[in-house]
């Protein structure tokens, strides 16, 4: 029988990619009272993931983790208690006198592994065996299981995307377009119209009387096209559902910021979503993620705002709500993106993201891509340049070609 002793703490990932890849035939759990929540977090995360532990594990508690005694006691018995099998032994857990404990007491009776969190495409054998290769790439839902969360919205999601799919190409004109003070107006105005008429929930007809018109002809009849309206004296006419209004009305930047990272899916980031909802026991998170993606074994969340944001006019609030959904989550290994086309980021001086805004960013973990740089991308992708691949992966942190 293979068993494979984990110790648990809040970082549940690198027990998550050793379960999966030795496939142990039972699960022993090193836990601390603190820690028994974690622990069932674990194992829901296995379960998410297709590894069923839940009638094949057993817990050994420990009440004090800071007893060297007391660890190596709770150790002993589970060994004698299965003394023949084949153990491996996961040191990355727990705390720093547990692994210590563990260590001492197993050094010449099992395998024992260590995930470095610099690289957890490996675990090192430290019982001097070659490295344990990691390929397990955790998906968004395994990720935040491990935290006791839930995606609360499988379906919406791949209704989302298959949307996304079919607007993607107007949401990339409009990208490009973004700066472009007509175009503003525009899709200003068309703001206007939807708060009038409640086409956010409601969707709503364009007619003469909302003089919605736009002068450049290759995005007018990209619009009509798309959503099947019709045009006279370049005033928009028609019905437009809910899902049309809502892309309109600044939906088109979280289309076109996951259109964009799906290009680099299977080469650096996996599990790309559009608009998740978060969960925990039933309660969901005030905000939803725009997007989000895995890369490096770790979760990148993207927050979108288009428009000129006039009630976040330095882009602080903005930012503090990023920050909370990163709090909310409690999980290590998080990192945010704010992809904005308002200029409010902008010193009009320097012509970059704001000093002060820059500063708080960084504290926060969180990546600011700012107008300019919407823009490019979205030039690159009408131009079919060779180099918008490297380049999405360059702005956006991610190392290409990891578990590709």
């Amino acid at each position: 029988m293979k068993i494979l002793l984990s110790l648990i703490s809040q970082q549940h990932v690198p027990n998550l990619l050793s379960a999966h890849e030795l496939r142990p035939d039972m699960l022993v759990l090193l836990v601390t009272d603190p820690m028994k929540d974690a622990a069932n977090n674990f194992l829901k995360a296995l379960a998410v993931g297709g590894l069923d532990y839940l009638t094949r594990h057993e817990l050994a508690p420990l009440k004090n983790p800071d007893s060297l005694d007391q660890t190596n006691k709770a150790l002993k018995e589970f060994h004698e208690r299965y003394p023949d099998a084949d153990w491996t032994v996961n040191l990355t857990g727990g705390t720093k006198l547990m692994s210590i404990a563990a260590y001492e007491f197993f050094k010449d009776k099992a395998r024992m592994i260590y995930v470095s969190e610099r690289d957890q495409s490996k675990a090192i054998d430290l019982s001097g065996g070659a490295s344990l290769p990691l390929n397990h790439r955790i998906s968004t839902q395994e990720f935040i299981a491990g935290y006791g969360f839930d995606v609360l919205n499988f379906k919406a999601i791949c209704e989302n995307e298959a949307r996304a799919v079919r607007w993607l190409d107007l949401a990339v004109e409009i990208a490009a377009r973004s700066q472009d003070s007509a175009i503003y107006g525009f899709l200003g105005k068309l703001f206007l119209i939807s708060e009038i008429k409640e086409g956010r929930s409601r969707g709503m007809v364009l007619d003469e009387s909302d003089g919605l018109y736009i002068m450049d002809t290759e995005l007018r009849t990209k619009i009509t096209s798309t959503f099947a309206l019709s045009y006279k004296d370049l005033t928009l006419r028609g019905p437009l559902d809910k899902y049309a209004v809502r892309f309109l009305t600044g939906g088109w930047l979280e289309v076109f910021t996951w259109g964009m990272l799906k290009l680099l899916e299977g080469n650096g980031i996996w599990d790309c979503r559009l608009g998740v909802q978060v969960g925990k026991k039933g309660l969901r998170l005030e905000n939803d993620w725009d997007a989000a993606f895995m890369t490096d074994q770790a979760l990148r969340i993207v927050e979108c705002k288009s428009g000129g944001q006039e009630q976040d006019k330095r882009g602080d609030n903005t930012l503090y709500k990023i920050e909370a959904i990163r709090k909310q989550m409690g999980a290590l290994r998080v990192k945010s993106y704010l992809v904005t086309t308002s200029t409010n980021v902008i010193d009009p001086k320097t012509r970059k993201v704001r000093e002060n805004l820059d500063t708080r960013a960084k504290h926060y973990d969180c990546t600011i891509i700012d107008p300019e740089k919407v823009v490019q991308i979205a030039q690159m992708r009408l131009s079919a340049d060779p180099r918008l691949e490297e380049r999405i992966a360059e702005i956006f942190g991610v190392k290409r070609g990891f578990l590709g």
